[in-house]
């Protein structure tokens, strides 16, 4: 597996999202070990990411992923077959969004258009599906993928202790 920045695993989803825009999964929870967020983001077509990310202060979001399963097991789609909401991965034109407010057009007309897959008017969703932050099929889930990301696991301590996550405030 190839350890990648946030951002570029985020753009590689996105990719792989207008290839093949349906389908996407998504089970999302808090690792308490690494105190990361942990996103599990999928579709059967292109395997199983993972991208786990923290908030380093207020204005800075920091993380890593990979993919970590090329394709979803049958005990994987049982565990994903739990899904009670959405999600979405948003991308922004700030220009044009400027200048759809400029011409009058209200920002949750901008965002419905959006989710709704409507004519772009500055944001559009790339990549959107059903997802869940069940602590249960999230830690199902993390139990079934320990072997494969304890790469990843490791590198994000790293940054993450080098960043100060894990040093007590004095």
């Amino acid at each position: 597996m190839k350890i990648k920045t946030r951002n570029e695993i985020l753009n590689e989803v996105i990719r792989e999202g207008k290839k093949h825009p349906k389908g996407w999964k998504a089970i999302f929870g808090r690792d308490e070990k690494l105190l990361s967020m942990d996103y599990y983001v999928f579709n059967p077509k292109i395997g199983v990411y993972l991208l786990k990310e923290y908030q380093k202060n207020p204005y800075e979001v920091k993380g890593i992923g990979g993919k970590i399963a090329r394709h979803i097991d049958d005990d994987i789609e049982a565990e994903i077959s739990k899904l009670n909401g959405d999600f979405g991965i948003i991308q922004g034109d700030f220009q044009k969004i400027l200048k759809n407010l400029e011409k009058g057009i209200h920002p949750q007309k901008i965002f419905e258009a959006a989710v709704k897959g409507e004519e772009n008017l500055g944001i559009t969703m790339p990549v959107k599906g059903k997802a869940s932050a069940s602590k249960d099929a999230f830690k199902n889930l993390h139990n079934m993928f320990s072997s494969k990301q304890k790469k990843l696991d490791t590198k994000f301590e790293k940054i993450a202790a080098d960043d100060g996550l894990y040093r007590p405030y004095e």
